[in-house]
């Protein structure tokens, strides 16, 4: 049996860069500033710290350690980190 990934732990130690985990879509991203979230459909799941996901128009979501967002595809985000966040993104669709 394969050993346990520390999901935050991975992530933090490549900050700024998406990491494929095994078995199929999922990536995990520790942001210690600012970057384009894209457009296509993700399941945003903060899993440290605290995450702002900006939206067009002025509106955001923000994302505290276990919180979730489905973000729609063909809306353009950018992901915000609060003094750091490490979030999974699950592609939707």
């Amino acid at each position: 049996m394969p050993g346990a990934l520390h999901l935050t732990r991975l992530a933090q130690s490549n900050p700024e860069r998406a990491l494929e985990l095994p078995g199929g879509g999922l990536s995990v991203l520790h942001l210690t500033r600012a970057q384009p979230g894209g457009e296509a459909a993700c399941w945003y799941v903060c899993l440290d710290g605290t995450l702002i996901l900006d939206l067009p128009h002025g509106d955001f979501v923000q994302l505290k350690a276990g919180e979730g967002y489905n973000a729609q595809a063909g809306v353009a985000r950018t992901l915000t980190p609060v003094r750091g966040a490490t979030v999974l993104m699950v592609p939707a669709g």
